[in-house]
């Protein structure tokens, strides 16, 4: 009975918690989708290079109008003593009072980064509002102004009671200084502004999510769920139901349990009773019977025994046959009564594998929002960076010097996009990792000297390489992203002082050895270590380090993927992580990677490949790619590269091409496209026209393209990644060019 309340108050408690989470990923969500507005905004081409001084202000006027009206809220333009440039809610040329500088704004001139501030009253609108901030950059890079959005604090009331609750429950929101922002309910208006009691603070104050009792706003005794919105950092979303309504949900159960226990145990113990006065008389008029026969010595017959021994033992039989019944009865009903509290018990057990089920997937779609958020804030960044360095280009083609400056930024940033997707597909092991050997103490000492100009004047690296260290097998970009987050782990795990030492060893695997990975297969490998002296782990938290999104540092200090995806990307390279820490004592991550078969090429020799000029290539292409954009640039560099190129947009285009007569030599093909799909394009032309080179480009890792990839390997085409540099994809054209070239030679040598 104890198992059945527990499971059903745990049911009760997460379902609380889950819905808290969902919401608050809803608030962050909505905050999000503000600061993309933002960013296109901070962007505008109307806003010219003096943020204080649009280059087109109607148009920006009437794009800060639309953003206004699409999200409920008021846009402005602020300089940093206050001074309002425009505002949504002014036409433009109307005098305008110098705005309150609210928390937001003062955050973004401080520290250049957007930022969602507190609860305050708005000096245009007059009603509660929250503020998102951006800042504004000038041509120098330096923040000049700033873009404020204030959110009416309806918006989010609304955005709340979206969530369908129990008729009792609300859902509500605070900001950091713990002050109600919304409400879901008709206490909205009246609360809206009014400080959480501080016993309820104190319950939720610097944790992610969480279960509390406590006294509402109103007085009344309510438990609540809570979670922390990720964007803006001292948020709580949290879902409340009264206290009365929560236990009934667990109580109701139990006493029903209860009661019919005490019922069974009544009875059957009326039942025993009756039965034992009904045997225990007889029985005893009996043995007096016996014992007076006995003290007499007479020899006792049948004919003997007075008529009334014999009623006696008559009745003696029928109470024995009358207990037996009733014992039987009461068998029975416990019987009855313990199948009925397994049935209850089995939908008990049912009702909470269906709320651990429900939790479980609350869960996921947290793991996935915390995802998204972080992918679409490096892509935000990193489309920003692009279409802002393209604006300028357009805008410098008389200058050829600031346009390869600006060039050369807007390649970084498509760097980085690529980056980005690299370590999201280290952290789900789906990356394309380019393995090759490595040279450990280069590797670290390199590290090192990074390291040390990145992690703060108050760390020191230290380097230790075994002698006669083999060479390593790994992605050198890979481990070097890998290498610089446990440093930086190890940073904040020394408070930004101490000594911080990377150290490779080679190891022999040859059996279950202590220290080694269970994962490891037998085999040689290099032992890369990170290792600090800081405060270590407790046992709890070092067996949940590497799993996604566990993090025990403050709030927007860190995301918990780190160790994740060093996990991912070692198992994916052949190798396991390990992770050694002891309260008081510091902490050891190593990576456990195999041992090479070849020498690491000279890393002169890869600058001087890298920096060697295109050289011209010959060969006809036909080059498919439903997307205009990348299907022009792609050929481009082809044709930059010396090759022919005809450039189609579908597979029913390049199959009319080529049997129009088209000589192509090679077919390079985009996987996804409409209709029909590049691996069904390659087969189909390979069938009609065999031998035909084929390039294969994806941007997809899924376990479809894979099994439709690994299935037709047999074909003669290659598989690419993108993005993939122009060099690299015109240097795979070339050397399937001239292995084809080479076959075709030994053909026409080889009898048939």
């Amino acid at each position: 009975m104890w198992a059945v309340a527990s499971s059903r108050q745990e049911a009760a408690e997460d379902r609380l918690r889950a819905t808290a989470r969902a919401l608050a990923l809803a608030v962050d969500r909505d905050f999000g989708g503000i600061a993309g507005a933002l960013s296109a905004f901070a962007t505008s081409p109307a806003l010219g290079p003096d943020p204080l001084h649009p280059r087109d202000p109607v148009a920006l006027h009437a794009q800060a109008v639309r953003i206004g009206q699409q999200y409920a809220a008021t846009v402005a333009v602020l300089a940093p003593d206050g001074e309002q440039v425009l505002s949504s809610l002014r036409p433009l040329g109307v005098p305008m009072a110098r705005a309150t500088s609210s928390a937001a704004v003062q955050k973004a001139l401080a520290s250049g980064q957007l930022a969602v501030g507190d609860l305050v009253i708005g000096s245009l609108s007059g009603r509660p509002v929250v503020s998102v901030a951006l800042p504004l950059m000038d041509e120098e890079g330096r923040v000049a102004g700033v873009t404020a959005a204030a959110i009416s604090a309806e918006r989010l009331r609304e955005l709340l009671e979206r969530q369908t609750l129990p008729q009792s429950a609300f859902s509500a929101a605070t900001d950091s200084r713990a002050i109600l922002v919304a409400r879901s309910d008709a206490e909205h208006d009246r609360l809206v502004g009014r400080p959480v009691p501080s016993a309820n603070v104190r319950q939720f104050a610097g944790r992610e999510s969480g279960f509390y009792r406590g006294v509402s706003l109103d007085g009344g005794e309510h438990v609540f769920g809570f979670a922390a919105v990720p964007a803006a950092e001292g948020w709580t979303v949290f879902v409340g139901e009264p206290a009365a309504h929560f236990d009934a949900a667990w109580r109701g159960p139990l006493l029903v349990l209860l009661g019919s226990s005490a019922v069974a145990f009544l009875l059957g113990g009326l039942a025993a009773a009756f039965a034992a006065r009904r045997i225990l008389r007889p029985v005893q008029q009996l043995t007096y019977h016996a014992q007076a026969l006995a003290a007499s010595g007479a020899k006792v017959t049948a004919a003997d025994i007075p008529p009334a021994s014999v009623a006696e033992l008559e009745v003696l039989r029928r109470g024995f046959a009358e207990a037996e019944a009733a014992v039987g009865a009461s068998a029975g009903a416990l019987r009855r009564l313990n199948e009925e509290l397994e049935a209850r018990v089995r939908q008990e057990v049912a009702a909470r594998e269906e709320a651990q089920a429900r939790l479980a997937h609350a869960q996921r779609m947290e793991a996935l929002g915390q995802l998204a958020g972080g992918i679409a804030h490096d892509f935000n960044n990193v489309i920003q960076a692009v279409s802002g360095g393209v604006k300028l280009i357009e805008g410098s083609v008389d200058n050829p010097a600031r346009v390869r400056r600006i060039g050369a930024m807007v390649r970084e940033a498509a760097e980085r996009g690529a980056a980005v997707t690299r370590r999201l597909l280290a952290f789900s092991r789906r990356s394309d990792l380019r393995a090759e050997p490595l040279d450990g103490q280069d590797l670290l000492v390199g590290m090192q000297e990074v390291l040390s100009h990145t992690l703060g004047g108050g760390i020191r690296v230290g380097v230790e390489v075994e002698a006669g260290l083999p060479p390593l097998l790994a992605d050198r970009g890979q481990l070097e992203t890998v290498l610089v987050n446990l440093a930086a782990n190890a940073r904040d795990a020394l408070g930004g002082q101490g000594t911080i030492t990377l150290s490779a060893a080679a190891a022999l695997v040859a059996g279950e050895n202590a220290g080694v990975p269970p994962q490891l297969r037998l085999g040689a490998y290099v032992r890369l270590s990170v290792c600090d002296a800081g405060m270590g782990m407790p046992p709890e938290v070092l067996a949940r380090a590497s799993e996604p999104f566990f993090t025990t540092k403050p709030k927007g200090k860190g995301t918990g993927l780190g160790l994740a995806m060093a996990r991912g990307f070692a198992e994916q390279s052949g190798g396991a992580l390990a992770v050694e820490s002891e309260l008081g004592s510091g902490t050891t991550v190593s990576l456990w990677l195999p041992v090479a078969d070849e020498e690491p090429q000279a890393a002169g020799q890869l600058a001087a490949d890298a920096a060697a000029p295109i050289q011209r290539r010959r060969g006809r292409l036909l080059l498919v790619d439903d997307e205009v954009v990348v299907r022009d640039i792609t050929a481009e560099s082809l044709r930059v590269a010396g090759f022919t190129v005809l450039a189609v947009g579908g597979a029913a285009e390049a199959l009319m091409a080529l049997e129009a007569g088209e000589e192509v030599d090679l077919l390079v093909s985009d996987l996804s496209m409409p209709e029909v799909d590049g691996l069904t394009l390659i087969r189909e032309a390979q069938r009609r026209w065999p031998g035909l080179p084929a390039i294969l480009l994806t941007g997809y890792v899924t376990d479809a393209a894979e099994l439709a990839i690994g299935g037709a390997l047999s074909g003669t085409f290659s598989l690419l990644r993108k993005p993939i540099d122009a060099r690299a994809l015109s240097d795979w054209v070339a050397a399937l060019l001239e292995t084809e070239r080479a076959d075709q030679k030994v053909r026409n040598i080889l009898p048939d």
